[in-house]
């Protein structure tokens, strides 16, 4: 089942393409990473699947309806770029955090957010008393809160500790792979998530390449996108 479609979609600012031509289909249960230099469109392409923005040209679908009308029946989790280290101050607690913005939140899908990424017993702390793993975490618990089919993630793995970082990683792999979330992360850690997607979206204002890691992220590609820089080999390879 087609959870995420794009058809030749187009988006530009000030008279320029930050995104031209994209054509993508993401299937329920997918996990696909999206990389590519500062400026090549990554986040403008989560905003546009969230309906927060509308393409120029082409068009968008989530499960074959436009996102604006799907998001009045469903959620889409979405942790936007660098949230937890902009708002580490901010005077609320873990708990009002998650809850925050649902008009209509399950109790059991508030524990069983707070259980999957091991914060239950953070809930009465504030942002400002968390590490930043763990306040990386209660965003990330705020974004699953309603139990959505999607989950769009914005550089989830940006400001947190490698430890932090292993323990998230983990926590996606069994969300998709357990609950078939389909999850969709925009990443500079091309390494760490050659690892971890089924897919990778090379992405530079135009698709580069997509297809699985393996097949994907080689020098030819790499070079395309990062001039000067490669990737380093699998684990395995």
């Amino acid at each position: 089942m087609k959870a995420i479609t794009l058809r030749n979609v187009y988006y530009s600012f000030d008279n320029t393409f930050v995104l031209e031509n994209i054509n993508l289909e993401i299937q329920q249960g997918d996990y696909l990473g999206i990389v590519g230099p500062n400026g090549a469109g990554k986040t403008t392409l989560l905003r546009l699947i969230l309906g927060i923005i509308k393409p120029h040209r082409g068009q968008v679908l989530i499960y074959g309806q436009n996102p604006e009308d799907y998001l009045k029946s469903e959620p889409i989790g979405y942790l936007p770029q660098r949230i937890s280290q902009t708002l580490y101050d901010f005077p609320i607690t873990v708990q009002e955090l998650v809850k925050s913005g649902w008009k209509k939140i399950k109790k059991e899908n508030f524990e069983w957010a707070l259980d999957v990424f091991k914060i239950s017993h953070l809930r009465k702390k504030t942002l400002r008393e968390l590490s930043g793993g763990q306040r990386q975490k209660a965003f990330l618990a705020r974004a699953l809160a309603l139990r959505p089919r999607i989950l769009l993630l914005d550089e989830p793995t940006t400001g947190i500790d490698p430890y932090s970082m292993e323990g998230l990683l983990k926590i996606l792999e069994s969300l998709n792979r357990d609950f078939a979330i389909t999850i969709v992360v925009v990443t500079h850690d091309i390494g760490t998530f050659a690892h971890e997607a089924k897919c990778i979206l090379c992405l530079n204002r135009r698709v580069v390449c997509l297809g699985e890691p393996r097949k994907i992220l080689k020098d030819e590609y790499i070079s395309m996108l990062y001039p000067e820089r490669t990737i380093f080999p699998h684990k395995d390879a």
